[in-house]
């Protein structure tokens, strides 16, 4: 499933929706954390593309980052979606 991290659809405090661009700070979270070679190049993928294909293992890696260095409002609006992709709805 492809996820664009630069159109992520936040609330604010009083439910009003708005977009929120996280692709580079996402990225740079990841870029700058891993040891992996395989999430080292995921994080470039989201920081230079935005949009990326998100599998179920990438999805679990992301899900760890995002919960790790984000506020609770971006994490509201990403989590249900990688949540989506590791276990989907039949």
């Amino acid at each position: 499933m492809k996820i664009d991290f630069r159109k992520i659809q936040v609330q604010d405090i009083e439910g009003n929706n708005s977009t929120l661009d996280v692709s580079k700070e996402l990225g740079n979270a990841i870029y700058g954390k891993t040891a992996d070679i395989g999430e080292l190049e995921l994080a470039r993928d989201i920081y230079k593309n935005g949009e990326v294909d998100v599998d179920a293992a990438n999805a679990a890696i992301i899900g760890k980052y995002v919960r790790e260095g984000f506020l609770a409002f971006v994490q509201e609006a990403v989590c249900p979606l990688l949540e989506n992709i590791i276990n989907p709805k039949k």
